[in-house]
């Protein structure tokens, strides 16, 4: 790998959020040359990096941004999915172990006939604390305190 090649892998990895003695590390080993080379192309940076931008096509390494972009949202939007099904699975066999259902298909079989995409709350205020936990035995539960007033919701 030449100098050129070497630079543009480094900004490449800088870019990626790498920390230069990461970078350091990853490109000593990937192009087989010195540690020491590696640091001397951040000293010297000032010299080569607008030569090297001067060279590359803008419009590419635009294109290269944005599909990194798309990326980090893909892998991000695959997380969330795969941790909220984790917790749904890990509710189902909360609520088979609290029902003693023996097989998660009985359990599945009653959950989803209960409608839980409707988010309709009643909300209510607490303004002493004989109300907030009067709202409490009633089912009610705790979202947050604004101006030392209590809000508290219940499904309805």
């Amino acid at each position: 790998m030449d100098a050129i090649s070497r630079r543009l892998e480094l900004l490449k990895l800088e870019g990626l959020g790498f920390s230069q003695a990461e970078i350091v590390k990853e490109l000593s080993q990937k192009v087989g040359c010195s540690r020491r080379t590696v640091y001397s192309d951040f000293e010297s940076r000032a010299a080569w990096q607008p030569v090297v931008q001067s060279v590359v096509d803008h419009e590419r390494v635009l294109l290269k941004v944005v599909n990194r972009y798309e990326q980090i949202y893909r892998q991000a939007s695959v997380r969330l999915l795969t941790v909220s099904n984790e917790l749904a699975q890990l509710g189902a066999l909360n609520v088979m172990q609290f029902l003693g259902h023996r097989n998660i298909k009985t359990t599945l079989m009653y959950t989803q006939l209960i409608n839980l995409t409707e988010d309709e709350y009643t909300y209510k205020v607490a303004k002493t604390v004989n109300e907030a936990s009067q709202l409490i035995e009633s089912g009610f539960d705790y979202v947050i305190d604004i101006e030392g007033l209590k809000l508290f919701k219940k499904r309805k």
